[in-house]
């Protein structure tokens, strides 16, 4: 799948998401003010459209391009000596 192709994947998803969201939150609603409801099936939805939300947010996480690796950085011919690792070898040395 195109990259564009996820992403409106993605964009779909999350609409979904948003509105069974929504939906939960007016089910919960009515069902702490007693009116007819159907919590169940938005609770279900909700379940539902998350996972689809998350699946098609990951499939377009792993379609991103991959850097280029950058070169190695060149080795340097003379090591630099730390004084500090030379004052510590000279203490334990006597």
């Amino acid at each position: 799948m195109s990259r564009a192709k996820l992403l409106a994947d993605l964009q779909a998803a999350s609409a979904d998401y948003s509105t069974a969201q929504r939906q939960l939150a007016e089910a919960q609603f009515s069902a702490r003010h007693g009116m007819a409801h159907n919590l169940m099936f938005a609770a279900s939805r909700e379940h539902v459209a998350y996972h689809r939300w998350l699946s098609a947010h990951e499939a377009f996480a792993t379609s991103a391009p991959k850097p280029a690796p950058k070169p190695a950085p060149k080795a340097l011919a003379v090591t630099p000596r730390d004084p500090g690792a030379d004052a510590v070898a000279d203490y334990w040395r006597r």
